[in-house]
């Protein structure tokens, strides 16, 4: 287990640091992310070219975990800041409560998303 996959049991902010790795390519999509404060680049698994750019109160990563796959590239914290993650079983557990019409569109959005990705 890694420093993230650690703090992120906890959901505590996560300090961080310039050039931080918050995940790499091929790795499986464990925890969604919240930019408390700061940045961070999406970019491809050469590190050639930036993908997205997401800063404060940003989330990303809700359809990747919700359909376990794996990161199709690399997040990298620019300056300092902080994030929260939040884990997979935490967000399928708050799913699973829902009324069943709001669990079926969620699922519905992000297989759609999935498939868009795949493609």
């Amino acid at each position: 287990m890694n420093i993230v996959e650690f703090t992120s049991l906890s959901n505590k902010p996560i300090r961080m640091i310039e050039g931080e790795i918050i995940f790499q390519a091929g790795e499986p999509a464990l925890n969604i992310c919240f930019i408390e404060k700061g940045r961070v680049d999406i970019i491809t698994c050469d590190g050639e070219r930036r993908l997205r750019t997401y800063a404060d109160g940003s989330l990303f990563g809700i359809p990747e975990v919700m359909s376990g796959l794996k990161w199709s590239a690399m997040a990298i914290f620019r300056g300092l800041g902080s994030v929260r993650l939040f884990p997979r079983q935490v967000l399928m557990e708050k799913i699973e409560a829902l009324p069943d019409d709001h669990k079926n569109l969620i699922v519905s959005l992000s297989s759609k998303v999935t498939l868009k990705k795949a493609h």
